[in-house]
């Protein structure tokens, strides 16, 4: 599997196993995920690569953001994963 700054993931196993996260950063094994609320985005959670399930959808919106500043707010992490749940749910 295959993740990428931006992207809307999906934990399937550790204690946040179920929950939608955003990623915010990436090395060769882990990925780091926040959700802007229990996962914050300035300590992040390093989860295996394996642990996660990918949903398909980058936010575009997150990805220009990292590109150009690098580094997003709680606010738009919660926005983000909002919109994508609400989008998703119908």
């Amino acid at each position: 599997m295959d993740a990428h700054p931006g992207e809307i993931v999906y934990a399937i196993a550790g204690r946040d196993k179920g929950k939608y996260f955003l990623v915010v950063a990436k090395d060769e094994e882990f990925v780091y995920l926040a959700d802007g609320k229990a996962r914050k985005v300035g300590t992040p959670k390093k989860k295996k690569l394996k642990h996660i399930e990918s949903t398909g959808t980058i936010d575009e919106f997150i990805v220009n953001r990292l590109d150009t500043i690098g580094k997003i707010t709680n606010k738009e992490a919660r926005s983000s994963l909002s919109h994508y749940l609400k989008r998703n749910k119908e």
